[in-house]
């Protein structure tokens, strides 16, 4: 079983196609980078592996589960455009409130924090973060829990260079399979052990990146 099988899906929003016969699977352990303009369906793509966006047609599967089955809830972390956090708390406090929604111990958050390097602004507000630092954050959510598969919508927008590369080494480091998005073939270059490139909703190619 891979983490991920998807088979001829295809999504349209009226007379828009977002995603057209999309073939990918991915398997345990992969760090697989989807490649592609804004716009070219990236984002429907992981929406739809997390059961926030319904298919119309084809297959999609999740650990071997419907996208969206609370059997694979807390299996998956995730980070999909932009993180959302509650402004008058502290980033420590944002995660306590997921873990506690997930049933994690609370010990996962610092985990998390120390992960993406936020433990010396972890009692800081939301509100004060730069949008690095909000970034990271999110990474950190999605990492709460140590989840089999990391599913990461341009993780790196909004970093600084050097953030940048400790979010590429934190990549490199994850036990289970991440499942990345990126405008930047540099990006996925450097992380990715498979690349996937998507124009106007079609996976057009795929090739191994790193052995």
């Amino acid at each position: 079983m891979r983490p991920i099988e998807v088979s001829a899906l295809t999504k349209r929003y009226g007379r828009t196609t977002a995603l057209d016969g999309v073939d990918l699977n991915v398997e345990k352990g992969q760090v697989y980078g989807l490649l592609g303009r804004n716009g070219a369906g990236k984002t429907t793509l992981m929406r739809t592996l997390l059961g926030l966006v319904r298919p119309g047609s084809g297959t999609v599967r999740v650990l071997g589960h419907a996208p969206g089955d609370p059997a694979v809830f807390r299996r998956v972390g995730a980070l999909i455009e932009g993180a959302a956090f509650y402004p008058h708390l502290t980033g420590r406090d944002n995660l306590r409130l997921l873990a506690r929604y997930s049933a994690l111990p609370e010990s996962e958050v610092d985990k998390a924090l120390a992960r993406v390097g936020l433990m010396d602004r972890a009692g800081d507000r939301y509100r004060g973060y730069s949008q690095g630092m909000k970034q990271r954050l999110g990474v950190a959510s999605a990492l709460l829990g140590s989840p089999e598969l990391v599913v990461l919508d341009e993780p790196a927008n909004g970093l600084d260079p050097a953030s940048m590369a400790a979010l590429r080494q934190l990549i490199r480091d994850m036990e289970g399979t991440v499942l990345l998005s990126s405008h930047l073939l540099g990006e996925v270059a450097q992380v990715c052990d498979r690349v996937g490139v998507l124009r106007d909703g079609r996976l057009v190619s795929t090739a191994r990146w790193r052995n």
